[in-house]
Parts: structure tokens; C-alpha cells; sequence
């Protein structure tokens, strides 16, 4: 399973890896040396196409050579539009916090599938979690979560505070300098990645909302996300999976419907990228398992339904034939996929 896993490295954004490139040199490492730990030059960096290991390469690097452990957590408060490109100004434009998420959402796949979130809403509260690449470094989660919260200090005009914010693993500095910047309670080796805010938080009004550019780059978002369906991108065709499968594992024809593209021309696609529906699904489903395990406290019955499976019994017989484990033990003694 986890040659399968890291044969298919997630595409990373171009924009955040920008973010942390622009980040260390305003820290004041030179760009050369940046560049260099992606394998990089200058004059080509706009050029290539990144991978997750590339960016947590240069969180690794950046934490080393800065000397700061928590060094997601520090780029995150730093927070800029250009973190999430394009993205960046649509939620900027939004009239409030709850639908700059599901813009958010929506969007996601055109800057790099490295995650998901997904929301709870309970007793007028919202647990937003954060389901991140089974691979990802407790920086790299970090650093996405304080920005996301950073992004609503910024941009909202209230003192309003999160009510507490989780982390799966162990703090990385002085839990302090986290308490200080989200303003309330901070729990690690928590069960879940995420942020619990107050409902009525989620409807504060952004102070840059501009109904006729939200309009103007939602047009220019969808052209974009029709072109990935035209052209059968496997990031639109993974999100649609992980989506559709709470209610029903996909079909060729349901995917096809989706791209609105021919079956065959899908299969031609899906050849070409040296995989197949059947290769797809499993392994999605695979690394949705491992995330669910290892960063939820959700229950066996419920991560088996999330991906698909009518019975916990079936989830679990097929990850102890990925991983000759079953999910329970796995859960409690989980090993780092290489």
C-alpha cells in the first residue's frame, strides 16, 4: 500500500509554495539556497509543477536553517491573498466567513488537492476539521489552520475569537505563543485537526465583500474548473469520488456524466495516467482511511460509510488486506507511510 500511496504524489499549489518561498526570504535566506532545496532556478520556478514533498522539503529546510520548530504555525499568522491565489480574492470578496469556506471548498482542486475540510454543526457551534494528505507534517497542518483563522482577523470586524483550536500531535514550541495569537484554549495531541468557532462567528460580514468581483472571478473559477473536467484532470475526478462516495462508489458512467465527457474517452484519460477506476478507487480509498484513522476520532462504522463501504465489516476486511492490520490496531499504533 505505501508504494502505491507515495507513486502518486499530490499535486501542491503553486501559490503556497510561492508563499513559503517569498516567507524564508523576507527571513532572510537567500533565494538561491531556497530554490535549491526544490532542485530548482530562479528562472524556471514559474515554470514547474510541485509536489507535496516539495513543499514539506522546504518546511523541513526553513524550520532547520531559521531555527523554528513550529515554523507552519509562524508562516500561517503571516497571512497573505496570495497564499491561496486566485482563491484568495474570491473568499476576500465574499459577503461572510461561511460562504468564503464553501467557495473555498468548491475551488480547492484547482490550486491542489493537499487536503480537505469539512464542517459539524453542533448546538450552535461549528467544528471545522481539517483532513489533511496521510503524509502531512504536523507544520504543514499548522500552518493551514492559523491562516485560515488569521484569515478571519484580517478580514472581519469583530474581536470575535475561535472557542478552541486542535491539533493530532504534540506541541512544537511554548503552547503560549499559540494561546496568544487564536485567542482561547489550544489542545494538542488532540482527536481531530480543526478549529471550533461559534456559529453566529461564521456569519460575520468580510470587510472586502464586493458582490461584482466575487461575480467576475467565479465566472473566471468555473471556466477553470470546466476546463479540468473537459480535460479529465485526476484531481477533479478524485474529488468527485471522495465526494459521491458517502452515498454510492462511483461508476465510470457517473464520472463521464460528471466531466461530461464520453466513457471511452475517460478510459483513454485514465490509461494515460497509467491507472484505472478500480487502481483510483482504492487508492483514495486507502488514504482517506489512513487520515480518518489517524487524524478523527471518528468510529469505525462511520469512516466505513465515508468511503463507501454498506458494512464496517467489509472497510475492515479490505484495510487489513492494504496493510495486514485491522483499522483499530492501526489506529492505535499507526506507522509513516513511505
Amino acid at each position: 500500500m505505501t508504494e502505491q500511496l507515495s507513486a502518486n504524489a499530490t499535486a501542491q499549489s503553486f501559490y503556497a509554495l510561492k508563499a513559503l518561498v517569498n516567507f524564508l526570504v523576507r527571513q532572510g535566506v537567500g533565494l538561491s539556497e531556497v530554490l535549491a532545496m526544490i532542485g530548482v532556478k530562479e528562472t524556471d520556478f514559474n515554470e514547474r509543477e510541485y509536489t507535496t514533498q516539495d513543499y514539506e522539503a522546504l518546511l523541513q529546510f526553513g524550520s532547520q536553517r531559521l531555527n523554528i520548530a513550529n515554523i507552519g504555525f509562524v508562516h500561517g499568522k503571516a497571512f497573505e491573498l496570495s497564499f491561496w491565489g486566485f482563491l484568495g480574492h474570491i473568499v476576500a470578496a465574499c459577503p461572510s466567513l461561511w460562504q468564503a469556506l464553501a467557495y473555498q471548498k468548491r475551488y480547492q482542486c484547482l490550486l491542489g488537492n493537499t487536503g480537505r475540510a469539512y464542517h459539524e454543526i453542533e448546538q450552535q457551534q461549528v467544528v471545522i476539521r481539517w483532513l489533511s494528505e496521510p503524509n502531512a507534517s504536523a507544520n504543514n497542518i499548522e500552518q493551514v489552520i492559523t491562516s485560515w483563522v488569521a484569515f478571519a482577523f484580517q478580514y472581519t470586524y469583530t474581536d470575535d475569537k475561535p472557542l478552541s483550536v486542535h491539533f493530532t500531535h504534540a506541541s512544537l514550541a511554548d503552547s503560549e505563543q499559540y494561546q496568544e495569537f487564536f485567542g482561547c484554549p489550544v489542545h494538542f495531541n488532540a482527536d481531530f485537526n480543526g478549529i471550533v468557532f461559534k456559529q453566529s462567528s461564521l456569519m460575520l460580514p468580510i470587510s472586502s465583500f464586493n458582490e461584482e468581483v466575487l461575480n467576475v472571478l467565479c465566472c473566471h473559477a468555473e471556466n477553470k474548473l470546466a476546463a479540468k473536467r473537459s480535460s479529465a484532470s485526476l484531481d477533479i475526478i478524485s474529488q468527485f469520488i471522495i465526494e459521491t462516495l458517502p452515498n454510492k462508489v462511483p461508476e465510470l458512467t457517473d464520472i463521464a456524466e460528471h466531466l461530461e465527457i464520453g466513457v471511452r474517452q475517460l478510459q483513454r484519460k485514465l490509461q494515460k495516467e497509467d491507472t484505472n477506476l478500480t487502481k483510483l478507487l482504492t487508492n483514495i480509498r486507502q488514504s482517506q482511511a489512513i487520515s480518518y484513522l489517524t487524524q478523527t476520532d471518528h468510529k469505525l462504522l462511520y469512516i466505513a460509510a465515508k468511503l463507501g463501504y454498506s458494512e464496517q465489516s467489509a472497510f475492515q476486511r479490505a484495510f487489513k488486506r492494504w496493510t495486514g492490520q485491522t483499522p483499530q490496531s492501526y489506529r492505535l499504533n499507526p506507522y509513516p507511510l513511505v
